[in-house]
Formats: structure tokens, C-alpha cells, sequence
């Protein structure tokens, strides 16, 4: 199969400066390099910049919006990045397939799903996900994503749970709410299938992204925050879609407790590059204008 892949490069805030340390980043390794930049209005030659109107919080709508500039080149597959994200330089191309661990008809998303009726530690966006509503005046996507049906059956390929969530979840960090909660057992059950996952990268073949992307901009025009609303929109889209525990290179996000293995870079890039971690698909935070 004769590939040709997009790279999407998404910045949550307008940081005109990194754009051309980015292109130089990539540009030996990915042919079509498209910088997504929240309402910008420059130019640099040269650069392919798309800009978008949309919130960082829902930033599933630039996906969205940058599509439809692009989506009549021929692409095959679509790779999204964050800005701030170093992706393992041994990664291009022609090389992504191998190197990862996915064929060439699969899509990734390199983490694992935050299942809300299961999940130990609490999330925020759980609060969210159970106040969330497809029916809001004003945007009609009833109409836009798939049925209520189809959504339960597409996560239930998936082995993902539709179900309430549970009051053990809820208790420790909403206690103020759990009466009201008991009184309405029905409040604990989402609207709609949504599950959770880290969103700052993901690759998807082309047969998926119109609708993911259809599905993405419905949920950033009702307001679902991102980590919820991309990999929803992924499991809504595809059947063969592979995560962190199932592929070669793995999730690089770099947490509050990480965040210090990159100390011994003493912040600069090329030594970063010359020994980046081999088993890692991407090291994410790398914010550029700390790093010579």
C-alpha cells in the first residue's frame, strides 16, 4: 500500500516562535507538515500554518477545522502532535508502521482508555462527562453523531462499559452532591458513551478521519472537554484502533512526578535527540523556548 501521510502539528495557544523549530524538527522526516495555530494571522514562507477558532480545552475542534483544508490531498494517514512534543526521531514516514507496531489499516492513540465506571483514582472530567448532554439548544448533533444504540454497541466491541458510574468513584471527591446523587440514581448514568484518555497524540488511516473529525467538531461545538471528546470520537470512528499496551513505542507524557527525567538533558534538544529514550514514542512536555 502506497502511503502518504499528513502531520498535523497542534498548538493549544498561539507560540508564533516555535513554528519554525518545529518544521525544521520534522521536515527530513515528514514530507507534509501542517502547523495548527488558534487564530493566527502571519505568514512565513515556506510553512504550511492553518489557523483555528476554537477553545484549548476543546481543541478536538482544530483537528476539525484543519481537515478541511487538507482533506482533498491524497492523504492516506493522519498524524497529530502537540507542539511541545518531541516524537522519537527514529519515527518518519515511511518508518511509523514498523517502528510502532500497527498496520498499515489501524489507527492509535498512544495511551490507554480512562474508563469512568472503573477507573481507581479520580478524574475531573468525570463531572463533566455525567453533566454532558447531546441535546443543547442551539447545536443540533443529535442528528450528527451516530445513535445512542450504536454508540453502546461500538464500545462494547471494545469491551468498554456503558453502564452508571459508580458511587464508590464519586464519593471521595463530590461528598457535597452524593445525597442528591442517591435521590437520583438516574444522574449517574452519561447521556451519552464517553470514555477518557490522554489526546496530545494520535494517528488515524483515512477511511476514520471524516468521521472522527465530523464527531470531534459536534463535541467541541457541545463543549466536551478534549480527553474525552477525541478518544470517543476514535472509537466511534473505527474498529481497529490499538492503544499504548498494544503497540511497540510507548506513551512518553512526562506527569508532575516525570517531569524531572528530563533533567539530565541540562534542556538541550540535540542531546535530547542523540538519547532519546528507544522505547518511547514521544517525550511530551518539551517546551521549545526553554531548550537551546
Amino acid at each position: 500500500m502506497e502511503t502518504k501521510v499528513a502531520l498535523l502539528v497542534i498548538y493549544n495557544h498561539r507560540f508564533d516562535k516555535n513554528i519554525k523549530r518545529v518544521q525544521e524538527l520534522y521536515s527530513k522526516k515528514f514530507s507534509y507538515i501542517y502547523h495548527v495555530v488558534p487564530f493566527y494571522d502571519g505568514k512565513i514562507e515556506g510553512v504550511d500554518v492553518i489557523p483555528v477558532y476554537e477553545s484549548s480545552y476543546n481543541f478536538q475542534g482544530y483537528i476539525s477545522q484543519a481537515y478541511t483544508h487538507i482533506k482533498d490531498n491524497g492523504f492516506t494517514h493522519y498524524l497529530v502532535i502537540a507542539d511541545d512534543m518531541i516524537v522519537n526521531p527514529e519515527v518518519d514516514e515511511q518508518n511509523i508502521w514498523d517502528l510502532v507496531g500497527i498496520n498499515k489499516d489501524e489507527c492509535f492513540i498512544p495511551a490507554n482508555l480512562k474508563v469512568f465506571q472503573t477507573m481507581k483514582i479520580f478524574w475531573s472530567p468525570i463531572w463533566d462527562a455525567l453533566t454532558y448532554r447531546i441535546n443543547i439548544p442551539g447545536v443540533e448533533i443529535e442528528k450528527i453523531l451516530p445513535s445512542k444504540d450504536f454508540a453502546i454497541e461500538r464500545f462494547h466491541y471494545y469491551n468498554l462499559p456503558t453502564g452508571p458510574i459508580p458511587f464508590s468513584v464519586l464519593l471521595p471527591h463530590y461528598q457535597n452532591y452524593v445525597l442528591a446523587i442517591k435521590k437520583l440514581p438516574w444522574y449517574r448514568k452519561l447521556n451519552y458513551p464517553l470514555v477518557g484518555c490522554y489526546s496530545d497524540s494520535l494517528f488515524i488511516t483515512s477511511d476514520a478521519m471524516s468521521s472522527f473529525c465530523t464527531y470531534c467538531g459536534a463535541f467541541a461545538a457541545t463543549n466536551l472537554f478534549v480527553e474525552v471528546a477525541i478518544p470517543t470520537a476514535l472509537i466511534l470512528s473505527t474498529k481497529k484502533l490499538k492503544f499504548d499496551k498494544d503497540i511497540k513505542l510507548h506513551n512518553g507524557a512526562l506527569w508532575t512526578k516525570s517531569i524531572h527525567l528530563l533533567d539530565k538533558y541540562g534542556y538541550s534538544l540535540e542531546k535530547l535527540i542523540n538519547d532519546f529514550p528507544k522505547d518511547k514514542f514521544f517525550l511530551h512536555p518539551v517546551k521549545l523556548s526553554k531548550w537551546k
